[in-house]
């Protein structure tokens, strides 16, 4: 029986909002000879556990698993690596461990994006989709032991140390023969303890700085018959998260919303595209219990629109926000993107613009609120060469901005990201294998600086 600690490297509640990393656990389950357990060095926000590290289901040991598997869904959790892999007392560089040590794989979207940063950290690597490759990748450990090597073959599996570049997967997965969703519905979950399904893999939009649609090819949806019957072999679903990097370009999403309001099932969603609603969408996303929504200008600036490939009409945006609030909902936010490329004043001050014509429109300024992310240029993208602004130029960004919506309403809630967040995981995004090097050294500071004590264990849901 091979013994699999799967790992997802950051807070319990993202994990089990996650549906690539709870479709590798679900698919484990199902797989002869193999046994698995969860991971997740946080189950509370601000409480990270402390080392040594136990599994979730059992308490038992991580370093007594044979194979620990890692789900990276953004870059930023590379950085956990040092401390988990310094708490188990295994050498961060690949070249240093034996065969006494676990087999340590890795995937995820973040090794889709950059699989070479992990090169020489991890035995094994799945830059692609796991349902297509990981039944296969641990049969053949059963049937050849723990050599990572037998699985060099394979395709769309990375063994770096072999030299040979991953190779693509014959098949990409049919999400209507099988759709990613949650086995495990977790109260603690982002979506307010809803059941979870993937609406669609892949994005039909082709924005420069988006990872979606290089990673994710072809787009595929679920059909809305394959989603019934989803429904019927889970009766107790009254509370769905449909969740899609571009949910509204679902082809038949408002086809999916009738079916679902004709079941009373409530509706949890993502961000909204604004070009695709229409009365009928919003007043099934009402009666379904939905407050607030979510939409993502980027910017306002139409140079900026056009460089990113997501054009705004504003006339059109603004009657949308119009209906939305005539339709009862009662918060707005809207997500912006700072420090794109060659931005400069002119741009910010259409935003800025742009925002101020919105709460023009809505029934006050605290029904609002903008959100903003930093740049971060993304490998597989149109703007992966592209540098990111300087942690200067950040700030002084996020300053201006700050002082200009203020100046609209003192009651316009407003949210900026890290600089220092965003320039890290721009590093993390462009990295090579050197990264390994930077990890070991700090892995060797974990060991020498940090108490390992026996952490409380809490177990929430099985």
């Amino acid at each position: 029986m091979l013994s699999v600690a799967l790992i997802f490297p950051n807070l319990y509640s993202l994990g089990m909002s996650n549906l690539g990393y709870l479709t590798v656990h679900r698919l484990l389950l199902k797989i002869p000879g193999v046994a698995v357990e969860r991971f997740f060095p946080a189950l509370e926000a601000e409480s990270p556990l402390q080392p040594p590290y136990y599994s979730f289901e059992t308490g038992r040991p991580l370093g007594d698993f044979q194979i620990i598997m890692f789900s990276f869904s953004y870059e930023g959790d590379f950085d956990k690596i040092p401390g988990i892999f310094s708490a188990l007392g295994i050498p961060v560089m690949a070249g240093e461990r034996n065969r006494h040590h676990p087999i340590l794989m890795a995937g995820g979207a973040a090794v889709a994006s950059n699989a070479k940063a992990l090169s020489q950290i991890f035995d094994l690597l799945v830059p692609g989709e796991a349902e297509t490759v990981l039944p296969a990748i641990m049969t053949t450990l059963n049937e050849h032991g723990l050599e990572a090597d037998a699985l060099a073959e394979l395709p769309g599996v990375w063994i770096p140390s072999t030299d040979r570049e991953p190779t693509t997967p014959c098949i990409m997965h049919d999400i209507n023969r099988q759709p990613a969703y949650s086995h495990i519905v977790s109260s603690l979950n982002a979506f307010g303890g809803a059941h979870l399904i993937e609406l669609m893999r892949g994005c039909p939009r082709n924005c420069s700085f988006c990872l979606a649609r290089s990673i994710y090819q072809p787009v595929r949806a679920l059909q809305p018959e394959k989603l019934s019957e989803w429904l019927d072999q889970h009766p107790d679903c009254h509370d769905l998260g449909l969740v899609a990097p571009s949910l509204f370009d679902h082809p038949q999403i408002a086809e999916i919303f009738r079916m679902l309001d004709q079941r009373q099932i409530r509706i949890r969603n993502s961000s909204i595209k604004w070009e695709k609603l229409d009365p009928e969408l919003l007043l099934i996303l009402r009666r379904s219990g939905v407050n607030g929504l979510t939409l993502a200008p980027e910017t306002g600036s139409t140079r900026l629109q056009a460089a990113i490939r997501k054009p705004l009409h504003e006339e059109r945006f603004l009657e949308c926000i119009r209906q939305i609030f005539a339709a009862g909902f009662e918060q707005l936010k809207l997500y912006f993107v700072a420090c794109l490329p060659e931005e400069d004043k002119s741009d910010l001050d259409a935003t800025v613009t742009l925002i101020r014509k919105t709460i023009a429109v809505a029934p006050s300024p605290g029904h609002l609120s903008a959100a903003f992310s930093l740049f971060v240029p993304k490998h597989h993208t149109d703007w992966q060469e592209l540098k990111p602004a300087s942690q200067q130029q950040m700030k002084q960004t996020i300053k201006y901005l700050k002082e200009e919506l203020n100046r609209l309403s003192p009651k316009l809630r407003v949210n900026f990201a890290s600089p220092q967040e965003a320039l890290r995981q721009s590093y993390l995004s462009q990295a090579g294998p050197e990264l390994a090097l930077e990890y070991a050294r700090e892995a060797e500071k974990c060991q020498k600086n940090r108490l390992f004590s026996k952490n409380q264990f809490s177990a929430l849901e099985f």
